[in-house]
């Protein structure tokens, strides 16, 4: 199965090669018999990557020890639920997995791609299969996931702890397509650079193939967050990791490109930022896969130190050189139009800000990714940058990103009043300075937190008072509220699924503020038995367990959580440390017992003995309104991306 596999992969590089060569040729010479086999070869690519894939699934279902990265990556007593983990937690693997979901999304949206738009994809084609031919060279000569070892063990080396955590399963694909996906805009882009007819609409598949890269990128970087928060024991869930960072730029740039979508569609001006944004967002994902490559960059995500990393530098730098080049050589044409803003006091002169604060809140972090290298090449030393600079930084510029949510889409395009827009936001303003007082009564008196506070609540109000006058408008006669919100919200799913991702993006704010500035722990050794008051908590240690699977141990802290008043019972809960002897590694899982107003966090740091421990205890306030935001912004995405009508075949 391993030289199947490896074949399989040579043949998917022959005629990726092919197909890259076949799509330009043939556009070249508009010869349709060299298009109809180059879209043939484009389509086997998949077919090979995907039976390359299965044949890797099924030397890990197998217990394969011959293959060096089955043996590396799993083991006799791995519950065959983990193949899937096993598959990608790896670079071998996460490569091939990359390039599984490359080729398939490619497929899928040649095929699904409409007629018009399909017939200027020959060039968008081309550089998808040169992408593919890049990543089968790597796979073959420099990273092969078939490479057999001359000694057969008889038992692998097993899964790395910390992957057999629920969101492992969901966390690392979902991130990994996400950065995947980039390239189907980038193309895209590349394909409406080179239409000079101005009859395609781009738009439209361009803006559906951003929201979907969006999408799962976000909800890729959200469960990355609670695998955090949940399994690596510090308490917290964003560390401003450089894995993590360069997983939020893209989605950043990708979301400036969004909404600056709009504003071409609608008013043909930012037609040349746009092509820029595009490639931003590539060259950001190009470069998250550089770094956790082995890159320079040390981060604790990224995986060991190869000359993997350098080869994709090399090919970063390659791309990056033809995004210049292509807007170079495009730029008469992407700047003939003249139409300029009109107002400032207008949407698109509000989304251009939006834009401007996306793309420097990305640059800013970009700064802090990289300068511990450029720190290194000035003077030798290595200089890193810990979280209160991206906080310092990166936080006041996202602060006001959320308050441009509320007042763009109550501005019109073109042009609207100073009148107006005092009008509009006049009820806003006063709710919010209402609960401004509340606040400062209640106790919330530093200057950031209470800012960040209201700037949620001011942008809540404006949605929900365009959602109340949208349904009042159509109830008539009606009493029931519900069928005419609904029907509020089908009759323009772009606007109002962009108020639904608005909501998820105020509820991961909301979360945010509370667990940064009011959270509180204590450090403290317990006996079985002991109680201990925290807050309006009373925790009593009631036991320790501890369970053998394999090699593998489990000891497990029990713990009673009542309310300290009224002594009534909130519930359980269980942390635990699990030690792997073939890793020499402890996976910790904290306690949490959690409600929409505060989570209750208990870390176990140390057990000393079976009677005693070392335990962090921590309040986290707010933090579930972070984890609702991911269905929120999901539900957001699908209703934007719904069609309207059910196309007629």
């Amino acid at each position: 199965m391993n030289n199947f596999g490896f074949y399989i992969l040579i043949l998917g590089l022959v005629l990726s090669i092919q197909s890259t060569l076949l799509f330009f040729i043939g556009e070249k010479l508009q010869n349709n018999k060299i298009l109809i086999s180059a879209k043939r070869s484009f389509y086997l690519v998949s077919l090979m990557v995907s039976i390359g894939a299965f044949a890797l699934i099924y030397s890990f279902l197998t217990n394969d020890f011959s293959n060096i990265y089955v043996a590396n990556h799993s083991s006799l007593d791995m519950n065959p639920a983990l193949t899937f983990v096993a598959f990608y937690s790896g670079n071998e693997g996460s490569l091939l997995y990359i390039l599984l979901v490359h080729v398939l999304l490619s497929s899928v949206m040649y095929r699904f791609a409409q007629t018009a738009i399909k017939e200027k994809l020959s060039y968008p084609c081309a550089i998808l299969s040169f992408i593919s031919s890049f990543y089968l060279i790597v796979l073959i000569f420099f990273a092969n996931p078939f490479e057999v070892s001359e000694f057969i063990p008889a038992d692998g080396k097993g899964i790395n702890p910390l992957l057999r955590h629920p969101g492992m399963y969901i966390h690392p694909p979902l991130l990994m397509s996400g950065l995947a996906s980039i390239s189907i805009p980038f193309v895209l882009c590349q394909g409406s650079l080179f239409d000079r007819s101005g009859m395609v609409p781009w738009y439209s598949t361009l803006r559906i193939w951003c929201l979907i890269s969006w999408a799962v990128l976000g909800s890729g970087l959200l469960i990355g967050a609670w695998w955090a928060y949940t399994i690596l024991g510090w308490g917290g869930y964003w560390g401003w990791d450089p894995i993590e960072n360069v997983g939020l730029m893209p989605w950043l740039v990708l979301t400036a490109l969004i909404h600056s979508l709009m504003v071409e569609e609608r008013r043909g001006i930012f037609r040349l930022w746009n092509i820029i944004l595009v490639s931003l967002t590539f060259i950001l994902a190009l470069l998250g896969t550089f770094i956790n490559r082995g890159g320079p960059v040390v981060s604790v995500h990224s995986f060991a130190a190869s000359t993997l990393g350098f080869l994709f530098l090399a090919f970063m730098i390659v791309l990056t050189f033809y995004s210049v080049i292509s807007i170079i050589y495009n730029y008469q044409n992407l700047t003939k139009n003249n139409i300029k803003i009109e107002s400032y006091l207008s949407r698109e002169a509000s989304f251009l800000l939006n834009n401007i604060l996306l793309v420097m809140t990305s640059l800013i972090i970009l700064w802090g990714v990289i300068f511990p290298v450029v720190s290194i090449l000035l003077n030798g030393t290595e200089i890193s940058v810990s979280a209160p600079y991206f906080d310092k930084t990166a936080g006041p510029l996202l602060l006001l990103i959320i308050i441009l949510m509320g007042i763009g889409p109550i501005l019109s395009w073109r042009r609207t009043t100073k009148k107006a827009t005092f009008f509009r936001l006049l009820p806003s303003l006063i709710i919010t300075t209402f609960m401004g007082f509340y606040l400062f009564i209640y106790g919330i008196r530093e200057f950031f937190p209470l800012i960040s506070f209201l700037s949620i609540i001011f942008v809540l109000t404006i949605i929900l008072r365009e959602w109340i006058g949208g349904t009042k408008s159509r109830m008539g006669k009606s009493y029931n509220p519900l069928p005419s919100f609904l029907k509020m919200i089908v009759s323009n799913r772009g606007r109002n699924g962009g108020y639904v991702v608005h909501l998820a993006i105020l509820a991961l704010a909301f979360g945010v503020v509370g667990t940064k500035f009011y959270d509180e722990r204590l450090d403290l050794n317990l006996s079985i038995q002991d109680e201990v008051e925290f807050k309006h908590y009373s925790i009593i240690f009631d036991s320790i367990q501890q369970e053998f699977i394999a090699e593998n141990s489990i000891t497990k802290a029990n713990f009673i959580i009542s309310n300290k008043e009224s002594k009534e019972n909130l519930g359980n809960i269980t942390a635990m440390h699990s030690y792997y002897p073939n890793y020499n590694q402890i996976s910790v899982r904290s306690g949490i017992l959690s409600s929409p107003i505060e989570d209750l966090y208990i870390i176990p740091k140390d057990f000393i003995d079976d009677k005693n421990m070392t335990i962090r205890i921590a309040i986290n306030p707010l933090a579930w309104w972070i984890w609702l935001s991911g269905p929120i912004l999901i539900i957001g995405t699908l209703i934007t991306l719904w069609p309207s009508k059910v196309r007629k075949e």
